[in-house]
Order: C-alpha cells, then structure tokens, then sequence
C-alpha cells in the first residue's frame, strides 16, 4: 500500500481528474475499433506474374509433410466458376489460416507451408511474413504459430460455439455466487483482450465486454499473463512499454512492475486495487492447458469496499480457483481456447 498523498486543491483535483479519466477512455479499446493495414498492404498482397503456375504441388510433397483433413482439397486450384475478381493472393492467406487452424500442428516452418499446401516457397514465405507483420502469426526461429489476434476473424462465430460456449456457463456460474463480474482474456501483442465477460448488476462498472482490449500492465489477468512469459519476452516487453497512469494507484515504474510481476509469478494469482478505477479491484488467476502452459485468465472485478483482504483470499479466491479448475478440465479435452 503506498503512502497517503496530501490533498489537492479542489481546482488541481479535477484537472487530475479530468486527465486520468481521459488516459482511462484511450487505453480501454471496445471491439469496434479496427485497424488500417500497413501502408502499402494492397499492393504486396497482389499475387506476381506466374503466381499460379508456380503453386503446382512439387512432386512428392504429400508423403514429406501431413497435412490435416480436408488440406489437399483446399490447396487445390480455385473453382472453374470462380468470379473473374477471384483474388488468389487472398485464397493463399486463408487456406495458410486454415493449415495452422487444421488442430493436428501448432508449428510450421515455410518448406511445410508450401508443400503441404502446393504452394511455391516465395509464395508462401510473401504469406507467411505478411500474416506475422499483420499480427495474426509470430515466429520462432524457422516456424511460425497463430496468434490471439485471429480471434478478431472469427468473432461472430465465437459469439456462440467454441470456449466461449463451454467456459460461459462456469463463468456465469462464479459471477451469480460471487455476485460480481467475471471475465476471461487472451494476452495479444502487450494487451489484454476480453474473449468472454459476464457483467454483474453493479453502480460502480468499467465499459467492457467480449472484444475489448486493455493494456496488460494495468489488469489483474494481464499481470497473470505477463507473468507466464518467457523471462526475456517479459524483459522485451517491458523495455517497449510506456506506461501511463491512469488513478494515483496506478503502477507506472518499471522496476515496480517487473518486482509486482514477480510477486504473482511466485503466488500464482494476482491482486489489484484501484489501479484501472477508484473503487474497483480484481483478481485473477491463470488457465493452462494440458502441457501446463498459460493460454487465458479468469478474473473477478470486485467492489473492494465490500471485502476485507481476508475474505478476498479465504472465500472468494477458492471459488475463482474453483472455476479455473472446471474450465481446465474442460480444455484438457480438446476444447480449443478461442
């Protein structure tokens, strides 16, 4: 707990105020928000001359790579009917979308790519460094891994099947025994996005639902999932951070960060209090899969003047637990976090 300031003069106070609550509405990003492609996207996406005679499948290429169900069919040429404003640089994107989406790899190096789907290699490494600079694929060496950012693609459709469908029943759960607000996030490029959110009825609540995207530094899930990563990704992303404070609680130093970080490494849960809004805490702890890796959190958004610190830990940290266990079981049986 930091040292009590001195009070402002009522003039300062609500300049102080004024200007948190406008940093507040800039780094809480709602769902309709979307992003303009990089200057000069349309043109790198148009497909060379020749494209499609060099995307014939090199001979052999199915017995050097497997490729999931229904690959070879949608590697195939474009339908005979096609419209004549078929685009085909855009039909080798979303087919190399539906390879890393097939569920039997997470990982494929350029080789695979191209002779798994019939595709020439300077065709598919064009695709492949295109999605990772869009920020729906980020590599590791040689392979390359889909990113949290493609759930942008699909939410319509996750909307009502998938995690969502399965996790939303345990989440509605916890938030009509705790009677507060419950929420799952993904962390994507430093922030934190909302794949679920089940409100509860509350004077005091932060405009949030399923799509929006807060800075991972000033959330209790974000912190949990800041505290998965790697030690040198958590150094990368904290040297790239600016942070900005958003109440007088808010944790803008570094070294601060990275000590707070630590301390929900070691715990295993995280705990904030006025950092994002007077008046509301949360807590939050990670979900992991099956290899024990950090894919997503589950968090409560809590009035902290309703609790004690004894009770947060006593009675509703057991409970959030309790819900991490239930949703565990289930992605521990194939049920993919998307």
């Amino acid at each position: 707990m930091s040292t009590r300031e001195k009070p402002l003069p009522a003039a300062a106070a609500r300049r102080n105020a004024a200007t948190r609550g406008g940093a507040r509405a800039a780094l809480l990003r709602k769902p309709a928000q979307r992003e303009s492609a990089p200057p000069g996207a349309a043109q790198r996406a148009s497909a060379p001359p020749g494209a499609a005679q060099r995307a014939s499948a090199p001979p052999g290429a199915g017995q050097r790579v497997s490729a999931p169900p229904g690959a070879a069919q949608r590697a195939s040429a474009p339908p005979r009917a096609a419209r004549a404003e078929y685009l085909e640089s855009l039909d080798r994107g979303l087919r190399v979308l539906e390879l890393f989406g097939g569920g039997l790899r997470h990982e494929y190096t350029m080789i695979e790519v191209a002779e798994t789907l019939g595709m020439a290699r300077a065709a598919a490494l064009r695709v492949l460094v295109t999605l990772e600079h869009l920020g729906y694929l980020h590599s590791s060496g040689r392979a390359f891994a889909l990113t949290p950012r493609v759930l942008g693609l699909g939410y319509a459709y996750l909307s009502s099947l998938g995690f969502r469908a399965v996790a939303r029943p345990i989440a509605d759960a916890l938030m009509q025994d705790t009677g507060e607000t419950c929420s799952i996030g993904v962390l994507d490029r430093g922030e934190v996005v909302y794949v679920l959110r089940c409100e509860a009825r509350r004077i005091i609540r932060i405009d949030l639902t399923a799509g929006s995207r807060i800075p991972a530094y000033l959330n209790s899930m974000g912190r949990v999932l800041l505290a998965a990563l790697p030690e040198r990704e958590l150094r990368r992303y904290l040297a790239a951070l600016k942070p900005v404070a958003v109440t007088r609680r808010t944790v803008v130093k570094k070294s601060d960060l990275r000590q707070v970080i630590a301390g929900v490494r070691a715990a295993g849960w995280c705990y904030i209090e006025g950092e994002v809004e007077q008046g509301v805490a949360g807590i939050a702890a990670p979900i992991r899969d099956r290899d024990g890796v950090t894919v997503a959190a589950l968090n409560l958004s809590l009035v902290h003047s309703r609790y004690s610190q004894r009770h947060i830990k006593s009675a509703l940290l057991p409970r959030l637990l309790d819900g991490v266990c239930r949703i565990e079981a289930i992605i521990h049986n194939d049920v993919v976090v998307a």
